[in-house]
């Protein structure tokens, strides 16, 4: 939620600038350029963050499991 207000707020700061104030604005695209270039420099080999590998526990499910059938059998149950 708070990168949401952070961005907003950019936005509303961006769309205030007066667009005869060219230092400014000359200021601004050169921090968009800056982020942009970081942003695009960033890499991971596998898109996999070492927060998100510790979290890999448990079994994996077998790849003829039938979730459907699984699930009407659980409402059967559940509602018989």
């Amino acid at each position: 939620m708070e990168a949401i207000s952070i961005k907003q707020s950019l936005l509303s700061t961006i769309s205030g600038i007066d667009d005869r104030d060219t230092g400014l604005l000359e200021k601004l695209v050169a921090a968009v350029k800056n982020i942009l270039q970081q942003n695009s420099n960033v890499s991971s080999e596998d898109g996999i963050t070492p927060y998100v590998d510790s979290m890999k526990v448990g079994m994996k499910l077998p790849a003829d499991l039938d979730i459907k059938t699984l699930r009407e059998e659980h409402i059967n149950e559940k509602y018989s």
